[in-house]
Order: C-alpha cells, then structure tokens, then sequence
C-alpha cells in the first residue's frame, strides 16, 4: 500500500497538471469580451461640436470606466456609448491622474460587461498583447501585437517621470487613447495612452484602478446634441478626377474660411487662434475663422504626438483632403510654439493670396 503522503501528493499534481492544462482563450474570444467592456467616448465643445473620440474600458459592472484624460480635458460635454448600442449623455468624472494622463468616469448602468483585472507583476518582453478601440474613429477596431518593454517614463522623450509604462506593437492611432492592452488570458493590463503605428505606451493598470475611490464626483455637462461623424473625410477615398484637376495654390487662394481644431490639450484652438490674429499680414489675407466645420473651405488641424515636443499642422481642403502645407516646430509648451507655428502659416496663405498669379 502506498503511503498516504504519496496519495495526497499525486492528487495534488493532478489537479495543478488539469489546470495548467485547461485551455486559454484564443484571440477570437479574446477580442469578443475585449469588445463587449469597450465604449466610445464623444467629447465637445459646447452646442453638439465634436471635439474628440477616444475610448475607454469599463472595469466595474456599475458603470466605471476608465479612459484618456487629455481625451476629455477642457471638454464642454460628454458622452459614453457601449457596444450594444446604449448612449449615455450623463457621465460623472470620478478622479484623474495627470502624471499618467487617466481618468476615472461613471455612467447610470448597471450589470455591464467588464474586464477583469491582471497583473503586469509577470509581464514579459515578447508576451502577446491585444487591444480593441475606437483609432481613426473607427470603433471597435481589433489589434494584436507585443510587450516590447516595460519601462520608466524618464527614458521616453516627453512622458514626465515618476511612472512606468508599457511599450507594445499592436498598431494604434488617433481615438485610441484610453482602450484597454490585455493579456493572453484577456484580462487588461494596462491603459492606452499614445501611439504612433507601432509605437505605443499604455499605463499599468495597477497604477489607476483606485482612480475611481478619489472623489468628489464631478457631473460633466450633457453629450446628449453630440453625434458620431458621418464618416471620417481622412478615410473617404477621393476621386482621381477630382485630385488631379485641383492646383493647391488655386485652392488656398479661392478660399474663405477656415476651421481650426487641435488634437492636443497641449496647444488649445484659443491659442493659436490668437496667434494668427496676431500676425502683421493675417488681416490682409481675407480669411474667416469659423467654428462649425460643416462651413469651412479648409481644415487647419494641430497636434503634438504625446511624450514629444514636437508640435505640428497641417492645412487640407476639406471637398478633397489634399493637403495644402504643414509644419512642424520644437517648444517646451503650445503657448511658446503658437506663435512660429502661426508665422508658418501665413507664410503658406501669403505665397497664394498676396502674391500675384504669373501670367504666360
């Protein structure tokens, strides 16, 4: 007869084999569940003006949700849609993490699919990572890549310091900020805050889950006026026709009003708005800033790609999205780079409209 020990001890092996032996979700079911618990998040200005689309990741069955802060910083109202169709227009900031750039919302739902929550406490370079946002407002939109490195924000160019953060492969882009990076076992480990194709940074999740616990509550101001794009005219294939028979400066030098948006919480649109009405020949140039893009003849969108100083524009025609001129200046902050990056762009203007046309 064998000892009771050795009895005891085979049992126990069996059942740690059984486990380690249970199968692990597949990235199918991974995305699925990653899907159900990922909302988009609609941030405005005021009067139903669209300002941003990020995305956020509930990770409690009652409505809290985490996402982007600078997705929502300044926003005059918001809203939160869930994957099955439910539109929330009351949403209530609970805390915020500036260093980390992560906040902690709540909408009035209850029972809702969440993520479960993981651990980076494990994480290796080269573990499989999974995503599922809202980039390039396309919503819903799966990716899958890598852990690339676990690393402190010192050693990447403009994150700050004093956190860490996860580098990974899967392909991100604009709207999505504040998506959920999970594991092989799709539980999320971290939240997404930049990315520039492969190049991206998410937060350990261990760092804000007690976002939620800071308080007090701050009731944000009702997204119910703001609507998702129609589509996105950066994704509208252009016709040939249409692109080929358009002379950029013909374009600039026709126009009559232009409509200014910002990407960044870094550079605002009162910044640089001022700036260019501050430029010796901005009034010679017979331009019309207008708030309401559905009436503008150009689009001049700023940005400065996160963990950079880099800040940049870019001026398109709005009927083809041909690109007009852009520029790129180097500044601690968007109040010293709204001024160069205003001089840029008169220049562009001033080469079209105040130089005359040569005749032949």
């Amino acid at each position: 007869m064998k000892p009771l020990a050795f009895v005891l001890f085979s049992a126990l092996s069996a059942v740690v084999a059984a486990q380690s032996n249970a199968p692990s979700p597949d990235a199918q079911q991974i995305f699925e569940h990653t899907k159900a618990a990922t909302v988009v998040v609609l941030a405005g200005e005021g009067a139903g003006r669209l300002n941003s689309i990020a995305t956020g990741v509930v990770v409690s069955k009652d409505g809290v949700i985490l996402t982007a802060w600078h997705a929502i910083k300044g926003a005059l109202e918001v809203q939160v849609r869930t994957a099955d169709g439910d539109v929330f227009d009351r949403v209530e900031l609970l805390g915020v993490d500036e260093r980390r750039d992560v906040a902690a919302l709540k909408i009035s739902a209850g029972a809702l699919p969440a993520v479960a929550t993981g651990s980076t406490a494990n994480l290796a370079q080269g573990d499989p990572v999974y995503a599922v946002t809202n980039a390039n407002g396309l919503t819903w939109s799966a990716t899958e890549g890598i852990v690339s490195a676990v690393r402190p924000a010192d050693e990447v160019p403009g994150a700050g310091s004093g956190y860490r953060l996860l580098q990974f492969t899967a392909p991100v882009a604009q709207g999505a900020s504040g998506g959920a990076l999970v594991d092989r076992a799709g539980a999320v480990i971290g939240i997404i805050v930049s990315g520039k194709g492969t190049a991206a940074f998410a937060i350990p999740i261990e760092s804000v889950l007690g976002l939620s616990d800071l308080g007090p509550r701050r009731l944000l101001g009702s997204g119910a006026a703001l609507q998702m794009p129609a589509q996105s005219s950066a994704l509208i294939p252009q016709s040939s026709n249409a692109i080929s028979g358009s002379d950029p400066k013909q374009i600039l030098r026709s126009a009559k009003t232009i409509h200014i948006s910002s990407k960044t919480s870094f550079l605002t649109v009162d910044t640089v708005e001022h700036a260019l009405t501050q430029q010796k020949d901005w009034d010679k140039l017979g331009l019309t800033i207008v708030t309401d893009e559905r009436v503008a003849d150009l689009l001049i969108v700023f940005d400065r790609p996160l963990f950079t100083y880099y800040h940049t524009f870019v001026i398109t025609d709005k009927r083809t999205s041909i690109v007009l001129g852009s520029g790129k200046v180097t500044a601690f902050d968007g109040t010293i780079a709204s001024d160069p990056l205003a001089k840029d762009i008169v220049k562009i203007f001033a080469a079209a409209r105040l130089t005359a046309p040569q005749t032949k």
